[in-house]
């Protein structure tokens, strides 16, 4: 698996997101991995979380007290250069 598929699956996920789909919804959590075969269930696994790792965060983009929080941090930075210029 390269760092592109990975990539791609973490948009996958947060795609998922996006549409609604619910953390639960993860196509990697299906069954069908062998658990004998280690290097499947490891794969199986790193997608899994690549996947989780998209999804949770478009869900923290959507929280409105982290979005809340970056627009208060901007205005107090916007406010502190202000003061500087006008001082």
């Amino acid at each position: 698996m390269t760092i592109e598929d990975l990539i791609d699956i973490q948009e996958e996920g947060g795609r998922a997101r996006g549409t609604g789909l619910k953390l639960h919804d993860n196509p990697y959590l299906r069954g069908g991995t062998p658990f004998s075969d280690k290097s499947a269930l490891d794969d199986g696994l790193v997608r899994h979380n690549a996947w989780k790792f998209g999804w949770e965060a478009e869900d923290a983009s959507r929280d409105e007290s982290v979005a809340e929080a970056f627009r208060m941090l901007g205005a107090e930075s916007r406010g502190q250069r202000y003061s500087k210029i006008l001082s």
